[in-house]
């Protein structure tokens, strides 16, 4: 039987998402799980004034979002593994910036979720998920995960299929294997997606996954949970394992994920 875990998760910081730290936690142990990273969206350090990004939590909140994770890992360390990280975009101009930034928090890990290219306030930046993306977006994309890959901070790549592309299939086919080659030549998983699942979102893309089978990636499974009540979506995680499982695929189990905290 496996084991589950989840290491995507949010909490109130990000703006988005609802419950308090511990009742993700006692979800996370009804559930089941044997370890819960949290994973919130990270601040970042734009060098301009007039952009705001509403998704992410404020610098001023990292500390006491470490020393609340933290706690519950004290507080319950003989019910579950409990693990500190951020979920962040690699943005080429303010990546030192953020590493200077989350070191002195001594992070379990890091995910990369690249929900913009570019540099999100910058003028050629894009949203990877809204409709209509062509070869020219999908390939930058692709640049800009496989450049942050080579910085070798991240555990995995959460939901690496969520460009919502609306070009040549054999295109998409060929630049999403060269990405998949990339994560493997690295050992770093992909993550299949339950949030997107479940909102119908652009992802889990079937041909990303078709394309990810073929390759010989390893894969998790990432709850994504924006509240308690998502961790104890046992009915959800079933779909997800079932369609990695269609195409032969078995999600690895935690301990061989390299959570890479000697790089933070």
């Amino acid at each position: 039987m496996m084991m589950k875990y989840n290491l995507h998760t949010h909490t109130m910081r990000c703006n988005h998402a609802t419950g308090e730290d511990r009742a993700y936690v006692e979800a996370a142990i009804a559930a089941g799980m044997t370890a819960l990273g949290f994973a919130d969206h990270c601040p970042q350090f734009f060098p301009v004034d007039d952009y705001y990004s509403y998704f992410r939590m404020r610098p001023e909140q990292a500390q006491e979002y470490a020393e609340s994770v933290r706690a519950l890992q004290a507080e319950y360390k003989n019910d579950i593994r409990i693990l500190l990280g951020f979920e962040t975009e690699y943005y080429p101009q303010t990546f030192d910036a953020f590493m200077e930034f989350v070191r002195p928090l001594h992070l379990d890990y890091l995910i990369m979720g690249q929900h913009f290219v570019g540099n999100e306030y910058d003028e050629n930046s894009y949203y990877a998920a809204e409709s209509g993306k062509r070869e020219d977006y999908l390939d930058r994309y692709v640049k800009q995960v496989e450049e942050g890959l080579s910085k070798g901070v991240f555990t995995y790549v959460a939901h690496p299929d969520i460009v919502w592309y609306c070009g040549s299939q054999a295109y998409y086919t060929q630049r999403m294997t060269d990405l998949c080659r990339f994560a493997l030549a690295r050992d770093i998983p992909l993550e299949f997606n339950m949030l997107g699942l479940l909102n119908g979102r652009c992802y889990p893309s079937p041909q990303f996954w078709d394309i990810a089978a073929k390759v010989g990636n390893k894969v998790v499974i990432g709850y994504d949970a924006h509240s308690p009540a998502a961790l104890l979506r046992s009915d959800a995680y079933a779909r997800c394992l079932a369609l990695l499982n269609a195409r032969g695929i078995t999600p690895v189990p935690l301990k061989e994920l390299t959570l890479r905290n000697e790089a933070l």
